[in-house]
């Protein structure tokens, strides 16, 4: 009892040491070489998921493209009331480079706001964006734009996402959620998104009509028809048209790209279905490394905001294909999960890396400052 008892408390005073929540940082120089950063991030995409993929996919010498990644690296994710954080938190310090408690959104513990790395490169003329399979709402874009203390406020974050700086906004509706169905002020908002959007933003809510839409543009598109917590076409697509659309600023571009199906499937222990969406997530990055190879000025990022189920194949033949997997839990997990970089200043996050830190290196090489 005694050795618990100095346990918990040494890890609440570890925590507690960690979950640093004001952050200064003097907008540097951009670094030699880089005019744009994509972020993609996997959702509850742990270790466990990439390697079970991997294996799932193509065998034990593997074929995905994050494992031609020349630079990889590891992110602790906890939260600031928690070491078991959810994605609000995470995306939170993911954003903002500050820890804050689960289910809150650009906020501190205390309620108050946080600068994120969006609100920083609109201030320097950067273009933004963000691609998600999941709801717009949902808490992983909600972490980068919007501030509310519950990532369930989804008329909140609806209002905000519309009136937003940020030039590209790709996700769902999010018709297709449970929690939405009960929510009529946000399903009123929904309806009137065009109207309510600021003039010169384009509301769009299917592919087609992303295909022609100029900035600033807002897209709400379906749900799929089998994953309807997933909506729009596969992630290539709408990453070939976020970059297509912020790539050509002269100052410089972010993108922040997310694939849900990954907690989705995990939360569900459905190993499958989490291995076809790392296999989603890798064709998004390999199309986007193609695309801004030849101009030699893009980082990309690969990581994820926390794993989802703490997956790990305990037995597989060879041949035949068959698999035994293993599950710790349906809910998220401490484990760390992996980084892959690519393109310059893919050095800089290497090693094991608190995810506060992400950030502020990546606002460092835009010559970005984040403050709070």
């Amino acid at each position: 009892m005694r050795l618990r008892l100095i346990f918990t408390l040494g890890v609440s005073l570890l925590v507690a040491a960690l979950s640093v929540t004001s952050v200064a940082v003097t907008p540097p120089a951009p670094a030699a070489g880089i005019r744009g950063i994509v972020l993609f991030i996997g959702d509850g995409m742990g270790l466990g998921q990439v390697s079970t993929a991997s294996e799932l996919l193509f065998g034990g010498d593997g074929s995905l493209f994050l494992e031609s990644a020349p630079v990889i690296g590891l992110v602790r994710t906890f939260a600031a009331d928690n070491m078991v954080t959810d994605s609000a938190a995470a995306a939170t310090a993911m954003a903002t480079g500050a820890r804050t408690d689960r289910r809150m959104l650009g906020l501190d513990p205390s309620g108050r706001r946080l600068h994120s790395i969006f609100e920083a490169a609109a201030r320097r003329g950067l273009a933004t964006g963000f691609v998600t399979t999941s709801g717009l709402v949902d808490a992983t874009p909600a972490g980068y734009v919007a501030h509310a203390s519950s990532r369930y406020d989804f008329t909140s974050i609806l209002r905000q996402m519309l009136s937003s700086k940020v030039d590209v906004l790709i996700g769902g509706d999010f018709t297709g959620y449970p929690r939405t169905a009960r929510d009529r002020p946000y399903r009123e908002l929904l309806r009137h998104a065009e109207q309510l959007a600021p003039t010169g933003t384009t509301v769009v809510r299917s592919e087609a009509a992303l295909a022609t839409a100029r900035t600033p543009v807002v897209a709400l598109l379906p749900p799929r028809s089998r994953m309807p917590e997933q909506h729009g076409p596969p992630l290539e697509i709408t990453t070939r048209r976020a970059l297509e659309l912020l790539a050509t600023n002269p100052r410089g571009f972010l993108l922040i790209v997310e694939s849900q199906v990954t907690d989705e499937m995990g939360h569900d222990n459905n190993a499958g279905g989490v291995a076809r969406g790392v296999a989603e997530l890798d064709a998004a990055v390999r199309l986007a490394v193609g695309m801004v190879k030849a101009r030699g000025d893009v980082l990309i990022l690969v990581t994820a905001d926390h794993d989802t189920g703490g997956l790990a194949v305990t037995d597989c033949s060879f041949p035949g294909g068959s698999a035994r997997v293993a599950w710790t839990t349906k809910a998220h997990t401490a484990l760390w999960v992996p980084l892959f970089a690519f393109g310059p200043g893919a050095g800089r996050f290497s090693g094991v890396l608190d995810n506060t830190e992400l950030p502020i290196r990546m606002a460092s090489l835009l010559g970005l400052g984040l403050s709070h």
